[in-house]
C-alpha cells in the first residue's frame, strides 16, 4: 500500500533534480518557464498537504520559532523584489516576481511537510533522503553532460560545465555539500567492504568533477572542511561559527597568502589557474566587494532595510566594474556574494536574520554531529554553506543554494524526534 509519506518522500527525492532542470529551461526557453518547472516537485508536496489538511491535523501545530524566523527572512527577500518592481529595475515584472516568490518559499515548506508526514516513523532518516536527493540532482547532471549538454548561462570552455545548474560554480558547491555529507557514511570498511568501496568511489568521482569545474575557492573550502571532519577536529575546535563570519574580510586580507598556497605544486597541478592578479582579486570579485564596502562605509543608503532586489543597480555601485569588464549594463551583474547581495537588497535586517538562522543551524547540526545521530551527516554540508555564502551568490534568491540551505533548516523548523536516534554502524 502506498503511504502518504512515500509520495512526499519521492517528490522530495526528485525535487532538486527538477529544480535543476528548471534552471536549464529558464536559460533555453525563458525565465518564467524555468521558474515554473523548478518549483513543480516542491509545490506538488505543498499542494498535496493543503488538500490533505481537509481531512487531518495541520502542520502549524508543530512549527517552531526557527520556522517563523526562516519565513521572515524569505518575506524580506520577496519584499525586496516588490521594491525592485516598483523602482523599475530592468528584468523584474509582476509575473517573474510571483513565480520567484513561489520558488523561494517552496523548498523550505516542502521539506517541513516531508518531516511532518514522517514524524511517526522511527526508521525515517532525513539526512539520507536529503543526500539521495542531491545525488539524483548530480546524477542527472552527469548524464546530461555525458550526452553533450552544458549550461547555457555561465559557461567556460575547457571546464566541466554541468547543464542543470545556473552557474558553473554552483555545480562545485553542490558537489562539495554532497561529498562532505557522504564522508559520514564512510565508516567501518571491514563490516561491509563492498558498500564502503562503492561510496568511496562515488565520493572520489565527485572530487574529480570538482577539479574539472576548477573553482579554486570552493575547492579550498571543501578541502579544509574535509580535513576538519575526517580528523574529527570539528568536535574540539572552538569558534568555527565566529570564524565563518569573517570569511570575506579574511580572504581579502590574506589574498597573497591564498596565492602562495595555490602556488604550491600540488595545487598548480590540479587547479592549473594560478595567475597572481587573478588569484589575489579572486577573479575580479574583490572589486565588487570593495564597491559594496564603500557603500556601507560612506553612503549607507538603505543600510538598515535594504534597497530592494538589484539594489546595487539603483545605487550605481557596480557601474565602474561594469565598464572595467566591458559589460553594457550593471543590472544583469551581481556581487558574487550572498552576504553582500542581501546586505544591499535587504539591509542589515536581512543579514542579521541569516546570521541567526546559520547560528541555529550550526549549533543544531554540530550537536547532532557530536552525539552521532542520524542527522550528523548534515553537519558537513551545512558547514560548507556556512563558509561559502559570504564568497559566492549560490545561496541567494532563486539559486539552488537557497533551496538547499532552507531544506536543511527544516529539522529545526518542526517539532519531532529528529535528534534522538543514533546512527547505525553501516547504512
Amino acid at each position: 500500500m502506498l503511504l502518504k509519506s512515500d509520495l512526499v518522500n519521492f517528490l522530495f527525492l526528485i525535487g532538486f533534480a527538477v529544480f535543476g532542470y528548471g534552471n536549464y529551461i529558464g536559460q533555453v526557453d525563458g525565465l518564467s518557464e524555468g521558474l515554473i518547472v523548478s518549483s513543480m516537485a516542491f509545490m506538488a508536496i505543498i499542494l498535496f498537504y493543503l488538500i490533505d489538511t481537509l481531512y487531518r491535523k495541520r502542520v502549524g501545530y508543530e512549527l517552531t520559532g526557527t520556522y517563523w524566523l526562516g519565513l521572515t527572512y524569505i518575506v524580506t527577500l520577496i519584499v525586496s523584489l516588490i521594491v525592485a518592481l516598483r523602482g523599475g529595475i530592468p528584468g523584474v515584472n509582476p509575473g517573474n516576481l510571483l513565480l520567484s516568490s513561489v520558488l523561494v518559499l517552496s523548498s523550505f515548506n516542502a521539506a517541513v511537510i516531508v518531516l511532518f508526514y514522517n514524524r511517526g516513523d522511527p526508521d525515517f532518516d532525513f539526512a539520507k533522503l536529503f543526500l539521495k536527493a542531491l545525488g539524483v540532482l548530480l546524477l542527472v547532471n552527469v548524464l546530461g553532460f555525458a550526452l553533450g549538454m552544458h549550461g547555457e548561462g555561465h559557461n567556460i570552455e575547457g571546464r566541466v560545465n554541468l547543464p542543470f545548474f545556473r552557474g558553473i560554480y554552483h555545480g562545485a558547491h553542490i558537489l562539495s555539500v554532497f561529498c562532505l555529507m557522504l564522508v559520514f557514511y564512510l565508516r567501518d570498511p571491514l563490516r561491509d567492504p563492498v558498500r564502503y568501496f562503492i561510496l568511496l568511489s562515488i565520493m572520489l568521482g565527485g572530487v574529480v568533477l570538482m577539479l574539472g569545474i576548477n573553482s579554486r575557492l570552493s575547492f579550498l573550502v571543501f578541502a579544509l572542511l574535509l580535513v576538519i571532519i575526517v580528523t574529527k577536529a570539528a568536535r574540539v575546535i572552538k569558534g568555527l561559527y565566529t570564524l565563518s563570519l569573517f570569511t570575506l574580510p579574511l580572504l581579502l586580507s590574506f589574498a597573497l597568502l591564498v596565492y602562495q598556497i595555490l602556488s604550491l605544486p600540488v595545487f598548480v597541478a590540479i587547479l592549473k589557474r594560478v595567475d597572481k592578479e587573478d588569484v589575489t582579486t579572486f577573479n575580479g570579485r574583490s572589486y565588487l566587494w570593495a564597491s559594496v564596502g564603500e557603500w556601507a562605509w560612506n553612503d549607507r543608503t538603505g543600510l538598515l532595510f535594504g534597497n530592494g532586489f538589484k539594489g546595487h543597480y539603483k545605487l550605481g555601485l557596480l557601474e565602474l566594474v561594469a565598464k572595467m569588464w566591458d559589460q553594457p549594463h550593471a543590472y544583469n551583474m551581481h556581487t558574487h556574494s550572498t552576504f553582500t547581495e542581501v546586505a544591499v537588497a535587504q539591509g542589515v535586517f536581512g543579514v542579521l536574520l541569516l546570521y541567526v538562522l546559520f547560528w541555529r543551524g550550526f549549533k543544531f547540526f554540530r550537536s547532532n554531529y557530536i552525539e552521532d545521530t542520524k542527522l550528523a551527516p548534515m553537519f558537513g554540508g551545512f558547514l560548507y554553506l556556512l563558509f561559502i555564502w559570504q564568497i559566492d551568490i549560490v545561496c541567494y534568491h532563486t539559486d539552488i543554494g537557497h533551496a538547499v540551505l532552507f531544506a536543511m533548516l527544516a529539522p529545526l523548523a518542526i517539532k519531532g524526534p529528529w535528534t534522538s536516534t543514533k546512527r547505525p554502524m553501516v547504512g
